[in-house]
Protein backbone atom coordinates (compact mmCIF):
# COMPACT_ATOMS: atom_id res chain seq x y z
CA UNK A 1 0.00 0.00 0.00
CA UNK A 2 1.30 3.23 -0.92
CA UNK A 3 1.56 6.15 1.73
CA UNK A 4 0.41 8.75 -0.23
CA UNK A 5 -3.03 6.97 -0.80
CA UNK A 6 -6.70 8.90 -0.12
CA UNK A 7 -8.78 6.99 1.73
CA UNK A 8 -12.05 7.54 3.02
CA UNK A 9 -12.79 8.29 7.01
CA UNK A 10 -15.78 6.91 8.80
CA UNK A 11 -17.33 10.03 9.29
CA UNK A 12 -17.39 11.07 5.35
CA UNK A 13 -18.65 7.45 4.76
CA UNK A 14 -21.77 8.09 7.03
CA UNK A 15 -22.44 11.30 5.94
CA UNK A 16 -22.81 10.29 2.34
CA UNK A 17 -24.75 7.20 3.48
CA UNK A 18 -27.18 9.94 4.87
CA UNK A 19 -27.60 12.41 2.10
CA UNK A 20 -28.13 9.26 -0.15
CA UNK A 21 -30.80 8.46 2.27
CA UNK A 22 -32.55 12.20 2.89
CA UNK A 23 -32.27 12.34 -1.24
CA UNK A 24 -34.43 8.75 -1.40
CA UNK A 25 -37.06 10.08 0.75
CA UNK A 26 -37.59 13.09 -1.68
CA UNK A 27 -37.18 10.89 -4.63
CA UNK A 28 -39.44 7.97 -3.55
CA UNK A 29 -42.43 9.30 -3.64
CA UNK A 30 -42.04 10.14 -7.58
CA UNK A 31 -41.06 7.21 -8.42
CA UNK A 32 -42.92 4.82 -6.58
CA UNK A 33 -46.40 7.34 -6.14
CA UNK A 34 -46.36 5.77 -2.93
CA UNK A 35 -46.52 8.35 0.33
CA UNK A 36 -46.93 6.14 2.96
CA UNK A 37 -44.35 3.80 1.84
CA UNK A 38 -42.27 7.10 1.30
CA UNK A 39 -43.34 8.46 4.86
CA UNK A 40 -42.67 4.96 6.31
CA UNK A 41 -38.83 5.31 4.67
CA UNK A 42 -38.29 9.00 5.29
CA UNK A 43 -38.66 7.78 9.11
CA UNK A 44 -36.35 5.16 8.76
CA UNK A 45 -33.75 7.17 7.23
CA UNK A 46 -33.96 9.79 9.73
CA UNK A 47 -34.03 7.32 12.60
CA UNK A 48 -30.75 5.90 11.03
CA UNK A 49 -29.29 9.49 10.52
CA UNK A 50 -30.08 10.55 14.54
CA UNK A 51 -28.28 7.19 15.56
CA UNK A 52 -25.66 8.02 13.88
CA UNK A 53 -25.43 11.77 15.48
CA UNK A 54 -26.03 10.09 18.66
CA UNK A 55 -23.04 7.71 18.35
CA UNK A 56 -20.63 10.40 16.98
CA UNK A 57 -21.58 12.57 20.12
CA UNK A 58 -20.67 9.14 22.23
CA UNK A 59 -17.36 8.34 20.42
CA UNK A 60 -16.61 12.52 21.26
CA UNK A 61 -17.90 12.49 24.59
CA UNK A 62 -18.50 9.43 26.20
CA UNK A 63 -21.54 9.27 26.76
CA UNK A 64 -24.87 9.87 24.81
CA UNK A 65 -26.76 12.84 25.68
CA UNK A 66 -29.48 13.45 28.64
CA UNK A 67 -32.42 12.25 26.92
CA UNK A 68 -34.41 15.52 28.48
CA UNK A 69 -32.01 17.66 26.15
CA UNK A 70 -33.46 16.27 23.29
CA UNK A 71 -32.03 16.73 19.89
CA UNK A 72 -31.02 19.95 20.34
CA UNK A 73 -27.74 18.49 21.90
CA UNK A 74 -27.13 17.02 18.29
CA UNK A 75 -27.65 20.47 16.54
CA UNK A 76 -24.57 22.46 15.08
CA UNK A 77 -24.05 25.33 16.97
CA UNK A 78 -24.09 28.43 14.57
CA UNK A 79 -21.11 30.28 16.44
CA UNK A 80 -18.88 27.03 16.94
CA UNK A 81 -19.63 24.76 14.17
CA UNK A 82 -19.65 22.09 16.46
CA UNK A 83 -22.56 19.24 16.22
CA UNK A 84 -23.57 16.48 14.47
CA UNK A 85 -27.31 17.24 12.60
CA UNK A 86 -27.15 20.46 10.56
CA UNK A 87 -31.05 20.87 11.47
CA UNK A 88 -33.64 18.82 13.35
CA UNK A 89 -35.39 16.87 10.92
CA UNK A 90 -38.51 16.76 11.49
CA UNK A 91 -41.02 13.76 10.75
CA UNK A 92 -42.65 13.22 7.52
CA UNK A 93 -45.59 14.70 9.33
CA UNK A 94 -44.27 18.20 9.85
CA UNK A 95 -43.75 17.61 13.56
CA UNK A 96 -39.78 17.22 15.44
CA UNK A 97 -38.99 14.10 16.55
CA UNK A 98 -38.96 13.10 20.38
CA UNK A 99 -36.40 11.82 22.45
CA UNK A 100 -37.49 9.12 25.36
CA UNK A 101 -35.80 6.82 27.75
CA UNK A 102 -37.74 3.79 28.00
CA UNK A 103 -38.15 1.65 31.20
CA UNK A 104 -34.55 -0.40 30.37
CA UNK A 105 -32.81 3.40 30.43
CA UNK A 106 -32.49 2.73 26.46
CA UNK A 107 -32.71 5.64 24.37
CA UNK A 108 -35.77 6.19 21.38
CA UNK A 109 -36.28 8.24 19.07
CA UNK A 110 -40.33 9.16 18.53
CA UNK A 111 -42.52 10.14 15.57
CA UNK A 112 -46.44 11.63 16.46
CA UNK A 113 -47.26 9.58 13.39
CA UNK A 114 -49.84 10.59 11.18
CA UNK A 115 -52.21 12.01 13.89
CA UNK A 116 -49.17 14.24 14.60
CA UNK A 117 -49.62 14.04 18.36
CA UNK A 118 -47.83 12.45 20.43
CA UNK A 119 -49.46 9.55 22.78
CA UNK A 120 -49.06 6.76 25.56
CA UNK A 121 -51.57 4.85 24.33
CA UNK A 122 -51.70 1.36 23.27
CA UNK A 123 -54.25 2.38 19.89
CA UNK A 124 -51.20 5.32 19.20
CA UNK A 125 -49.91 5.09 15.80
CA UNK A 126 -46.40 7.21 17.17
CA UNK A 127 -43.41 5.27 15.64
CA UNK A 128 -40.72 4.53 17.98
CA UNK A 129 -36.71 3.69 16.61
CA UNK A 130 -35.02 0.68 17.87
CA UNK A 131 -33.18 1.38 21.34
CA UNK A 132 -29.93 3.58 20.48
CA UNK A 133 -26.82 1.64 21.36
Amino acid sequence: MKKNQEVFTLIEILVALTIIGVLLTFVAPIVFNRPDQARSLKVKNDFMAINTAYNLYKLDNGSFPNPSEGLSALEIEKETGQGYLKTIPLDPWGIPYKVIENDKSEILIVSAGPDKKFSNSELSDDIFSEPIQ
